[in-house]
């Protein structure tokens, strides 16, 4: 990874800062450069990419209302109430490890749970998969830092 445990540390702070600085506001990710719009359109095809040995996707979970895993409710991430229910609240303090955890970690716990391999941070991946909830959360306001268990 281009990051080490110190650097993710670091970023997860800062993002941890400035989405306190930017509790309340609504979410409004541009899409009117082409770079813009490709990593949404990338972000949509790996939120529905069926892989691994499991063949999961991330809609496999997070594609339909009422789905739950362990007493668990897991939000529709393709509507702007769950993808501001499910995006909006990392970073967030993670109560079954005691810290901090960025969108990142929130990831790549996902897809550890798919049997995927972790998506480097920092990645394309990440950030198309980013700028997917992004914008599908358009207009819905950010309440993260949160608390999830």
């Amino acid at each position: 990874t281009p990051y080490g445990k110190g650097e993710q540390n670091t970023i997860t702070a800062l993002a941890t800062w400035v989405a306190a600085e930017s509790k309340g506001m609504k979410f409004n990710l541009p899409q009117t450069h082409a770079e813009e719009k490709r990593m949404f359109e990338l972000g949509k095809k790996l939120f529905y990419f069926r892989s691994g040995t499991h063949d999961f996707a991330c809609a496999t979970c997070h594609a339909q209302e009422g789905k739950r895993i362990r007493l668990q409710d897991l939000p529709n991430l393709t509507t702007q109430v769950g993808a501001v229910t499910g995006f909006g609240a990392w970073p967030a303090y993670r109560v079954s490890n005691g810290q901090m955890w960025s969108m990142q970690l929130r990831l790549n716990d996902c897809y550890r749970q798919q049997r995927f391999p972790y998506a480097v941070f920092g990645s394309d991946v990440s950030t198309a998969l980013g700028v997917y909830l992004g914008v599908t959360s358009k207009e819905a306001v950010a309440f993260a830092p949160a608390i999830r268990r």
